[in-house]
């Protein structure tokens, strides 16, 4: 878990925020080629109100939400008496039920904490009060497997260059490593990942496979009939054409 806690004066400012937060986790998603469905879910002993849980709709979810495909409104099975085919309470839009994976949530804890360890600040007045708190968390594991599972076709992952491990899968065939190393040198050198299968054990084929697999978004081809031409071949991975590219110019090609 990437794990936040706020500290505040008053539920006022706790809220205030926390609605920052909200918004920064919608960023945070979006940067990761994910929407998010913003729903309600249940509080607890430990919170002062309704909790938030941050939502990706996937046939795959273990969650089930009722969203307004009208407004976005939506709230967890677990807290709602909502069902498919009710109008949305805030709009009078139609509710859908929703498999989704929760990626993130945010709690609005008070001062169940604070109270429990003495955790205390003077106010204005010169009276001790207790710290309000808030907690927020997003799930690594979760998001990463949101993303494959949104982001993919049937011969692998296809991850958003955002978030993706490498930004280019170099793959040398024709026993042309060391030309293929030479490529690989100059984007480490200009700051770009690479992924670099030199492989020699290994039918073209395969390595194709293999990089569609992986998912990286630029598959980077250095062979006899590429080097012929003074080029290599690109494929985006969510693309199906290909094209040679000078090596000259692919420094100006990847970062474009």
């Amino acid at each position: 878990m990437k794990d936040l806690y706020s500290f505040h004066e008053s539920e006022k400012d706790l809220f205030r925020y926390y609605d920052q937060v909200k918004e920064a986790y919608f960023k945070v998603f979006q940067n990761c080629g994910l929407k998010t469905i913003y729903t309600l879910a249940a509080g607890g002993p430990f919170t002062i109100s309704n909790t938030h849980e941050f939502q990706v709709l996937a046939d795959v979810g273990e969650d089930k939400i009722f969203v307004c495909s009208k407004c976005g409104y939506a709230e967890n099975s677990e807290i709602s008496d909502l069902k498919g085919g009710d109008s949305c309470s805030k709009c009078g839009g139609k509710v859908e039920e929703k498999k989704s994976i929760e990626v993130g949530n945010i709690f609005p804890l008070g001062t169940k904490y604070s109270e429990a360890f003495g955790l205390n600040f003077t106010s204005e007045d010169g009276s001790k009060k207790a710290v309000v708190m808030g907690s927020y968390g997003i799930g690594i594991g979760r998001l990463m497997a949101a993303i494959v599972e949104i982001h993919n076709d049937k011969n692998g992952i296809i991850w958003p260059e955002s978030v993706a491990p490498f930004r280019v899968h170099l793959i040398a065939l024709d026993g042309k490593n060391k030309e293929a190393r030479e490529i690989y040198d100059d984007l480490q050198k200009n700051g770009t990942e690479v992924l670099y299968d030199d492989r020699e054990d290994q039918s073209p084929g395969e390595k194709f496979a293999d990089a569609d697999l992986i998912g990286c978004p630029i598959r980077l081809v250095v062979s006899e009939k590429t080097l012929s031409k003074d080029s290599t071949e690109i494929k985006k991975r969510n693309k199906t054409e290909t094209k040679l590219v000078k090596l000259k110019d692919l420094l100006n090609e990847i970062k474009n």
